[in-house]
């Protein structure tokens, strides 16, 4: 009994993985995760928005492999996208396992496309996780020496006043 119901859960989930409807995110939060199982040839769309263009965007993919079972094809890809009316604008393509991160990226609507194709016997799973991080700024090394050469000044104007 506890085999059919473990069969029948995960045949359900990998049905509903494989609807190819779009995941909406909406307003992207500092982290997203999407988790997909999918069979044969796959696209799968991750719809968000970003509305602090100073943020960066991190993006990661990996494939949960156990052969024969659960795997996907090397050739599984990430695609970036702009949302801009008629025609998308791409932003970039990266395979899993890379950690990506674009930067400067301007407020409005994107989605990720991933594309592959399963081939494991049951299908595949594969994690998409998105994060944003407002990008820091790094004071420049010059920066640094007119801080010191002012409280050299302080120090030196110190000393003086004391003998």
């Amino acid at each position: 009994m506890k085999k059919t119901l473990i069969a029948a859960l995960v045949g359900g989930l990998l049905a509903v993985g494989n609807v190819h409807a779009a995941t909406d995110w909406g307003t992207h939060d500092p982290v997203e995760t999407g988790v997909m199982f999918v069979t044969g040839s796959f696209s799968e769309i991750f719809n968000f928005t970003l509305t602090d263009p100073t943020a960066e965007l991190s993006t990661l993919a990996v494939a949960s492999t156990s052969e024969p079972v659960f795997s996907l094809a090397p050739d599984a890809m990430v695609w970036l996208y702009k949302e801009a009316g008629a025609i998308d604008t791409f932003v970039s393509a990266y395979s899993f396992g890379t950690l990506f991160t674009a930067y400067n990226l301007m407020d409005g609507d994107y989605y990720y496309k991933v594309t592959g194709t399963a081939t494991g016997t049951l299908g595949g799973v594969f994690a998409l996780t998105s994060t944003t991080a407002p990008v820091t700024v790094v004071p420049e090394a010059d920066t640094y020496a007119m801080m010191l050469a002012g409280l050299g000044m302080l120090g030196l104007m110190a000393k003086r006043r004391m003998s």
